[in-house]
């Protein structure tokens, strides 16, 4: 799907409209394909980060999971945990190498 996705954002850069990718980017690699690939396109690339403390998010995910609305999934603690041990946080060094917003 990611994939997809991508391929539609790259036609709509052509036509020089802005794009948000609106998924993880977990990864400084991630992070460097994708911005890489627009820059190749002279488009600028701001990175906006998300990153709320782990406890702020299970009190999120524990409202979303007790709401239960149809075709919604239960994320446990222990899967928060793990996720949360796969983010790479961006570094300064990083961070310069995206544009202002």
């Amino acid at each position: 799907m990611e994939r997809v996705q991508w391929t539609t954002a790259l036609r709509v850069l052509l036509l020089g409209c802005n794009v948000v990718l609106d998924w993880g980017l977990w990864s400084r690699p991630e992070r460097d394909h994708y911005r890489t690939q627009a820059r190749a396109m002279s488009a600028s690339v701001v990175l906006c980060v998300l990153d709320s403390p782990i406890e702020e998010l299970w009190q999120r995910l524990s409202r979303r999971n007790h709401a239960a609305q149809p075709g919604t999934f239960e994320i446990t603690r222990a899967a928060l945990e793990r996720a949360s041990r796969l983010f790479q946080r961006p570094e300064p060094d990083e961070l310069a190498l995206f544009d202002p917003l």
